[in-house]
């Protein structure tokens, strides 16, 4: 690169600006030489300090009392607190409201977070509240501590696991702190923005038992929308009805919204208790199938009570870890009430599609999965709770079958209104 371009490079990152999440009472030293090194980056490092055990050892842009205030808390009250769930709650609060008018105004382009457990925990939490379009890295200690995967949720976190201890400033903290900042920078210039007319984004859920169907939709629609797949195992999800809250999807196609009977049963695919209903309460067009809804994922752990309840209920092992365990027909009816609780939030166009030879590949006619009066009984009790104008249509077919990604399409194509482009 000549050397104006690199100048001229330097000079538009000097506009961008990195968030620090940081308690300068504990950790003003690791900071400080953080604080360095993306600043010699040509960035601006904007400190916000969430540590309350003593007066901060580093000025911070946005100081602890002011975060504190932000929450409604008095700093002084909280550092004296031996209540230390309630003070972190307090600072979490006023740290998510302090950042997000920063975020939301365009004054912040990153976030990091340097320290141990708690730092990340409190970090995480904080993260999590904010929009997931800017790169967020969490360096800790603590990125091995069992549950750590806790930190990562739905929002684009980034953990950066540190070898030694964030204490104390020594040449092997110094060095794993400048690759911190290296890839936060680095995660800055490397953002991409929604560029202008681009297609209209489509949400579709997806796993390994509609895969064909899966691919059809998308192989049928790529001409006019770019249709994003996310599967269904639950965190998945939940970043899926979040790009939804925040704009960024024009309709779905919810092949697998299996994780409500999964939430009701205890299974091992949950995602959050807002599932299937985001984009309805959004008014988007919106294309729902069954697959899974009638089963509970869990996992294989040979323990007493699962093989009681293998003995009562069809199953299915996947592998040597998972297992499906089928619903009654009364279960079944029941878990329908619930899924029409959710749709009936629905104000825009939505088609409920179900597939009458089965909700995935195992469940073929002429299998042992396969059962007619289940399905009949599903559609039947969700017609009684839908309200009118969530329309229920019957395909017959396996819901991994050419004849039911076509009919997806063309529901699809109803709801939204689009045709397809000659």
């Amino acid at each position: 690169m000549k050397l104006g371009c690199r100048r001229a490079a330097k000079r538009r990152a000097v506009l961008k600006t990195i968030a620090v999440i940081a308690t300068l009472d504990t950790k003003a030293g690791a900071i400080a030489y953080l604080w360095d090194e993306i600043t010699r980056r040509g960035y601006r490092a904007l400190l916000v300090d969430v540590g309350c055990g003593g007066e901060p050892k580093l000025e911070a842009d946005v100081s602890a009392a002011e975060v504190a205030q932000a929450a409604g808390a008095d700093i002084e009250c909280l550092r004296v607190s031996r209540n230390r769930d309630e003070v972190s709650e307090a600072m979490i609060a006023g740290a998510v409201a302090r950042l997000e008018t920063l975020c939301r105004g365009g004054r912040v382009d990153a976030l990091i977070s340097v320290g141990g457990a708690s730092s990340a925990i409190m970090a995480s939490s904080i993260m999590s509240g904010l929009p997931y379009r800017l790169p967020k890295l969490i360096f800790s200690s603590s990125a091995s501590l069992a549950g750590s995967h806790r930190w990562f949720g739905p929002t684009g976190i980034t953990v950066m696991h540190c070898l030694v201890d964030v204490g104390d400033l020594n040449q092997l903290l110094r060095e794993q702190l400048s690759r911190a900042a290296g890839a936060i920078c680095g995660m800055v210039e490397s953002e991409v923005l929604p560029s202008a007319g681009t297609k209209p984004m489509v949400a579709m859920t997806t796993n390994g038992w509609v895969p064909f169907s899966a691919h059809l939709i998308s192989e049928a629609l790529k001409d006019d929308f770019e249709v994003v797949e996310f599967h269904a195992i639950g965190v998945p999800e939940v970043f899926m009805e979040m790009l939804i809250e925040e704009g960024r999807i024009a309709a779905v196609i919810d092949l697998v919204p299996s994780s409500v009977t999964n939430e009701i049963y205890q299974g091992s695919r949950i995602s959050w208790p807002r599932r299937l209903e985001v984009a309805g309460e959004k008014g988007l067009p919106q294309v729902v199938a069954p697959c899974l809804v009638n089963v509970i994922s869990r996992a294989r752990d040979g323990s007493p009570a699962q093989a009681e309840e293998m003995k009562t209920r069809r199953h299915y092992f996947i592998d040597r870890q998972r297992v499906l365990l089928w619903l009654s027909l009364e279960e079944v009816r029941a878990v329908a009430s619930v899924y029409a609780h959710k749709l009936n939030k629905a104000v825009g166009p939505t088609i409920f599609l179900v597939p009458m030879k089965g909700w995935m590949t195992a469940e073929v006619e002429g299998s042992d999965f396969y059962d007619r009066d289940t399905v009949v009984g599903f559609v039947a009790a969700l017609r009684e709770k839908l309200k009118p104008g969530v329309e229920v249509r019957e395909v017959e077919a396996n819901i991994d079958s050419a004849a039911f990604g076509e009919a997806a399409v063309a529901a699809f194509r109803e709801v939204t209104g689009v045709d397809h482009r000659a």
